[in-house]
């Protein structure tokens, strides 16, 4: 190679890298593909074309290190399993769309199969004969074959199958009744031939002498190298996640994070290795020690660069909501969560105790049961549980009730406390006045002095607002958990939306999970569950969920139904591990009790130690639970019947 012109052997140089490029940035898009959306007849048919130019091109950096001519030949054979795949990828990819847009027909449903057995053959022509390679040569310095006498048959199957690839794209923009699957569809027809270039044996044509300089051929490469590099990251985003239940916001930003974390790293890694070895000899310094430095470099260096690029290239993606998404984006470092709230309250439990000269003092604050609990101590446990049990907190809470607020700045006055039993106890207030705890501190002296009750006044305050603060976090977590099916269902419906077409749009509305009186329709069907018209003609009877399991219930759908609505609740079922007292098993046995035992209102309430009122509010909370487990449910036997459908 050295023996070549300046000029061919720059563009040599380049060519390798892009080739490199090419391999890591259609192998990072394959994988993605693959974990993100497999499922959908689409995505595999653009895995094959994927899958298709990773073969190819990684045949390609491996000939570009072989030193055995053997080698060689089978490397280059080897790569047809690549070129061979992209036709029927293409008739594969043309047959999923077209399915997609509701254009379904089942004599083109034979096209896919007949496709991939033709391209066995080719390849099996490729492999083991003459009759599409033949005269293995070496034209310095790309080693090909020359074209066979089945070669021009080949090519003439590799266009057409690209001709109706594109046509399929075409006939899909047209259907497309949305502006966003139409730009999608338009970016696809646009980069269609992006495998078709990158795989096809252009330098088998000519054979031993090329017709033009092969400087200018090298070029075409470069550019071609390129070209295919974008033309297939644009292809993967326009149709890779085609049928997905996610806004394009979501697809715009994971899409943007994979290429930012895959190809742009793997590209950059892989342009420093080849790089390394000129700059040995540039700087005169042996190659590993700079390799060792560059490694180093640029693992420290990527991922804050990446860090840095990332927030610039969200601001496009979020153009219209970048103000509520950075406010979403900042919440977590914000939050004052539980463990927060224990540290405050321990912290401010020992300076007061340390003040006082007391060893126990505890902090007490409503629980998700209705009632009270002793939210942090510090000393002796067995003290504070001695005291609670002889003084139950809802009484010390209603005694605490009847005391005088304390004025805002002042030190408290004597009355604002109540003593009991060796404990002096101070109830701690929202700014609104509602008791929201209590703090007690064990101080055997009958009386409190003035800078006491200053100390206890201004650290009580800290607790009053941690205890505010948290509860009306709590609150608002609360409301989202209730938006949550809802919201999931919006989203699904508008990515339905943007992605629809006529027949899409005649199945839309038999989504039951979709509608929404969903989870309305779920509380009636739980009300009615032993028997009922709730039940038996409930619009639930048409989830996929039910219809799969008519045949286990004996052909009823009132009884598969019962079934699914079982399945749902379990599924709520929390951790055996899990505080027995905590929300997640108050909701279980609320669902459990009501509807699986059919228990009254007022019975479950006794049984569960809260009033009625509390109960009803806690059952909506738990019904819309149900709703949530349902719409994941149906969502995961859609995907499952897409699967069996390919």
């Amino acid at each position: 190679m050295t023996d070549l012109p300046f000029l061919t052997n720059l563009l040599l140089a380049i060519n390798d890298l892009l080739t490199s490029a090419v391999l890591i940035v259609s192998f990072s898009l394959l994988v993605y593909l693959v974990l993100q959306n497999r499922y959908t007849p689409i995505a595999r048919a653009l895995a094959v074309l994927l899958g298709s130019i990773v073969v190819v091109f990684g045949g390609d950096v491996l000939t570009q290190q072989v030193q055995r001519e053997e080698t060689l030949h089978i490397l280059l054979r080897a790569q047809w399993l690549g070129i061979v795949g992209v036709p029927a990828g293409y008739i594969h990819l043309a047959d999923a769309l077209l399915d997609f847009s509701g254009q379904r027909h089942l004599r083109r449903r034979w096209s896919v199969p007949v496709a991939y057995a033709i391209s066995v053959v080719f390849l099996v022509f490729a492999w083991g004969t003459d009759l599409v390679l033949r005269n293995g040569v070496q034209v310095q310095p790309v080693a090909q074959f020359n074209a066979g006498p089945l070669f021009w048959l080949f090519t003439v199957y590799f266009a057409i199958a690209c001709l109706i690839g594109l046509a399929a794209s075409l006939r899909v923009r047209q259907a497309a009744l949305t502006p966003t699957l139409r730009r999608r569809m338009t970016y696809l027809s646009l980069t269609f031939v992006g495998p078709a270039i990158a795989v096809y044996p252009f330098l088998v044509i000519p054979g031993p002498e090329y017709f033009v300089p092969f400087a200018l051929v090298l070029f075409l490469v470069a550019v071609g190298n390129v070209a295919v590099m974008l033309m297939t990251t644009v292809m993967v985003y326009s149709i890779a996640f085609q049928g997905l239940p996610l806004p394009d916001r979501l697809i715009k930003q994971d899409f943007i994070r994979w290429v930012l974390y895959g190809p742009f790293v793997g590209v950059c890694i892989a342009l420093f290795l080849r790089a390394t070895p000129v700059l040995a000899r540039w700087l005169g310094l042996p190659e590993q020690v700079l390799l060792t430095a560059g490694v180093v470099m640029m693992t420290v260096m990527m991922p804050l660069f990446v860090n840095r690029l990332k927030p610039y290239l969200d601001a496009l993606v979020y153009a219209q909501d970048h103000a509520e998404i950075d406010y979403l984006r900042a919440l977590p470092r914000n939050t004052f969560t539980q463990t927060d709230l224990r540290s405050l309250l321990e912290n401010t439990l020992v300076v007061v105790c340390g003040a006082l000269r007391s060893e126990t003092g505890f902090v007490a604050a409503p629980d998700d049961a209705g009632g009270y609990t002793v939210k942090m101590l510090v000393g002796s446990r067995q003290v504070v549980r001695r005291f609670v049990n002889d003084h139950p907190l809802v009484d010390l809470i209603e005694r605490l009730s009847r005391l005088p607020p304390r004025p805002a700045g002042d030190t408290p006055p004597a009355e604002t406390f109540l003593r009991v039993e060796g404990f002096w106890l101070l109830p701690l207030r929202a700014p609104n006045g509602e008791l929201i705890g209590c703090l007690g501190v064990a101080y055997p002296h009958d009386t409190l002095g003035a800078d006491a009750r200053r100390l206890i006044g201004a650290l009580a305050h800290r607790m009053e607002l941690a205890l505010e603060t948290v509860q009306m976090q709590q609150r608002l977590f609360n409301t989202l958990r209730g938006l949550g099916p809802d919201m999931q269902s919006l989203q699904h419906l508008s990515t339905q939306l943007e992605q629809a077409t006529p027949a899409s749009l005649q199945t839309l509305e038999a989504d039951v999970a979709l509608l929404p009186e969903f989870p309305q329709l779920v509380k009636e069907a739980l009300a009615h569950y032993w028997g009922g018209p709730k039940l038996s003609e409930s619009p639930l009877l048409g989830l996929r969920t039910v219809q799969r399991i008519l045949d286990e219930q004996g052909g009823s759908p009132t009884r598969a139904l019962q079934a699914v609505l079982r399945q749902a609740i379990e599924n709520l079922r929390p951790d055996a591990q899990l505080d027995p007292s905590a929300q997640e098993w108050l909701l279980y046995n609320i669902l459990e009790m009501r509807f699986l035992q059919g228990r009254r209102i007022r019975e479950t309430a006794d049984r569960l130690a809260m009033s009625e009122s509390d109960l009803y509010r806690k059952q909506r909370i738990a019904v819309e639970e149900v709703a949530r487990q349902l719409a994941l449910m149906e969502e995961a036997a859609n995907r499952v019947a897409v699967e069996k459908n390919l």
